[in-house]
């Protein structure tokens, strides 16, 4: 997993992964810079065989894609993003996950970052949103998931565990079956 990812030919034969401290990228034409752009920007599916390219450091870099691709190995998962702070990955995966009249369920509280997003960002584009005390009954969770579901589509189940301040924890095998449950009805 430590090695996974990179090629030192790419960097002047560098055993480990140089840092690149560089903001911009050079294409070797215009079309392969906007096909780098279209594909950074969903504009178009990535063809087979072909690579997204990097464009800007804050969209993409080699540390980044490495970083990246070694997470994925190690958790075992399909691939994996890194941000530069957790409210950038929180917000970017529950607008990812969101749309308007859909119903966010989550733990109570929440990190204030994140209570400001729910409570006053996600409204302005029509999200509505249920809590349950994280540390409460088992029951919580699914009786938040069923109260949300009378108000719209369950978009998503957010919890943080164990809560802050609080340390209240939060059982993620009942999130899972509250999930699960919202997906069979």
């Amino acid at each position: 997993m430590m090695s996974y990812g990179y090629d030192p030919r790419l960097s002047e034969g560098s055993v480990k992964c140089p840092i690149f401290q560089t903001s911009t990228f050079t294409f070797r034409t215009a079309e392969e810079g906007k096909a780098f752009f279209e594909l950074a920007y969903g504009l178009r599916e990535k063809r087979p065989a072909e690579d997204p390219g990097l464009i800007y450091s804050r969209l993409n870099n080699p540390d980044l894609e490495i970083l990246e691709d070694r997470l994925a190995l190690w958790d075992k998962a399909e691939s994996g993003l890194v941000f530069c702070s957790g409210m950038a990955a929180i917000a970017t995966t529950l607008l990812s996950f969101l749309s308007p009249g859909d119903v966010i369920v989550h733990s109570d509280p929440v990190y204030g970052g994140t209570e400001f997003l729910v409570h006053n960002i996600l409204p302005r584009f029509g999200i509505q949103r249920i809590g349950f005390l994280a540390g409460s009954d088992p029951d919580a969770v699914e009786r938040a998931a069923k109260e949300g579901q009378g108000l719209g589509r369950v978009g998503v189940i957010f919890v943080e565990t164990p809560a802050n301040p609080t340390n209240g924890l939060v059982d993620l095998r009942q999130c899972a079956a509250a999930a699960e449950a919202l997906a069979q009805s």
